[in-house]
């Protein structure tokens, strides 16, 4: 194992040794180069103090896309896209690329300059940018992409690196974000013609994310109840997302839609990121609730999954229905439910509730988007 694992703070252990065992045993076209920077981007999430209860989605994400794609700097891309779920951010965290207000007057290259947005709100809106906004993880995807298989030039290993920026920003894929960052898009072209793009691509994925901007917060009530909205507006809305996303690049349509498919696999619910979820957004008190809640969430993202990602309901039921019941959940009639209150990880679900609500307790819950 790493040797500096037994200095990183004792929640971040299990979900680093789980991660770094199963990157031990992989073998899908990593380099051994690649496969230390990836043990050492791990380590670092401790060592920094970045979320213990999401690095199980991060390792769920990696090793998904890794098994599907055979390409690792996809497999990576994804990885370091989710590694910056604090809150609250730093605010002198750079954001990269840039969001703005979808007329224009005004761009948010820092943290900072979100307020006066709840914390929770401003780490969902904008942690992917400052993943990539972030030194240390940018010269971590430059060392990635130069120890891949193939050697490549300065320029063709920074194109890639802009190339993983671009297919990480994966705000469009839930309902749950949209809701909050109404009003807000990303600036696509700096990132765009780096990564290699050709103008129709990045004027194209401009107009989703102005698209994106216009999601409106009270269409989220519905996707909390498990359902899709049925609106003339949302109808249309629908089919203008749809229309610019199919042309989109292949890896961010594929980006958006497995950062959905992965969110109930074993190892985002080993860490307690929905646990986590539920103390910090879902206002739950008693670890009895949690399961409860955490269903309603699966079937919001099964909503999501039919409406935004265009794709059928069973496909996310089928992924994700073997790790749920572990922890309670099952489905009945296509719907997630608690069906036992004394499920396997009972014990575990326990631990992940105190370690959240230590966490949380002290921290401005993030705002109702539906309000």
């Amino acid at each position: 194992m790493h040797p500096r694992l037994p200095s990183i703070p004792d929640e971040h252990r299990p979900g680093t040794v789980r991660f770094l065992e199963r990157l031990h045993r992989a073998r899908s076209g990593l380099t051994e180069a690649q496969r230390s920077i990836v043990a050492e981007h791990v380590i670092r999430l401790g060592e920094r103090g970045r979320n213990p209860a999401n690095t199980g989605n991060i390792e769920d994400l990696f090793f998904h896309t890794l098994a599907e794609t055979q390409d690792p700097c996809r497999a990576f891309a994804q990885a370091l896209a989710d590694s910056a779920k604090v809150v609250p951010l730093p605010e002198d965290a750079a954001l990269f690329p840039y969001l703005r207000t979808i007329d224009g007057r005004k761009s948010f290259r820092r943290v900072g300059e979100l307020s006066p947005m709840a914390p929770g709100d401003i780490m969902l809106v904008s942690h992917t940018m400052v993943a990539y906004g972030d030194p240390e993880m940018w010269r971590s995807a430059q060392a990635f992409v130069a120890a891949g298989a193939e050697p490549l030039s300065e320029s063709e290993i920074e194109a890639q690196v802009y190339k993983m920026a671009v297919q990480s920003q994966h705000l469009p894929s839930s309902a749950f974000v949209m809701g909050r960052a109404r009003g807000f898009t990303i600036e696509c072209q700096p990132m765009y013609e780096r990564a290699g793009y050709d103008d129709a691509t990045w004027t194209n994925a401009q107009r989703f994310y102005d698209i994106c901007s216009r999601f409106d917060p009270d269409w989220s009530m519905a996707f909390r109840t498990g359902t899709v909205p049925a609106s003339s507006a949302w109808i249309s809305w629908r089919k203008q997302y749809l229309d610019t996303r199919s042309r989109l690049p292949d890896e961010l349509q594929y980006q958006l839609s497995s950062d959905t498919l992965t969110n109930f696999l074993e190892g985002t619910l080993e860490s307690g990121k929905w646990t986590d979820a539920s103390v910090q957004f879902g206002g739950v008190t008693r670890v009895e609730d949690v399961p409860v809640n955490v269903a309603r969430i699966v079937n919001q993202y099964v909503a999501e999954h039919v409406a935004l990602h265009d794709r059928p309901a069973q496909e996310l039921i089928d992924a994700c229905s073997a790790s749920l019941l572990r922890w309670g959940i099952g489905f009945v009639g296509g719907r997630a439910e608690v069906v036992t209150l004394s499920p396997e990880k009972r014990r575990q679900l326990e631990a992940q509730f105190a370690s959240a609500r230590a966490r949380f307790q002290s921290q401005p819950v993030a705002s109702d988007p539906s309000r």
